[in-house]
């Protein structure tokens, strides 16, 4: 957690402890209020992000980069089960933007896994 908060600057209080490999897992709770599910990284760049609707209510997480003011169905938008890649093994370079969530109900859960390439 010590080397996360280190590149994201920031408190991370739903962050797991992170291995030598800079990976983060981590299960979010998503209500009809936007969260904070993963913070900016201010040093490094992040390699990959998955975030996966874990949701076991039919719950519809909505998924925006960058921004508070998320709008359920406006964004990313993940039904139960649904995911959303970003990996630069796809040719693709992850933001380092915050990533923001909010569900269409109460009670909505997403498993994330990202990893943080330390700037050196």
């Amino acid at each position: 957690q010590e080397l996360y908060l280190e590149l994201c600057n920031t408190k991370g209080d739903f962050m797991t402890r992170l291995t030598d490999d800079k990976i983060r897992n981590a299960a979010v709770a998503v209500g009809v209020t936007a969260v904070q599910a993963a913070l900016q990284v201010q040093t490094g760049q992040r390699k990959s992000l998955v975030i996966t609707n874990t949701s076991t209510s039919g719950q519809i997480i909505t998924i925006a980069t960058g921004e508070q003011a998320v709008t359920s169905l406006a964004g990313i938008v993940l039904y139960p089960g649904g995911s959303w890649s970003e990996s630069l093994d796809s040719a693709y370079v992850p933001s380092n933007l915050e990533y923001w969530a909010i569900s269409s109900a109460a009670s909505g859960t997403i498993a994330i896994q990202e990893r943080i390439i330390p700037r050196l």
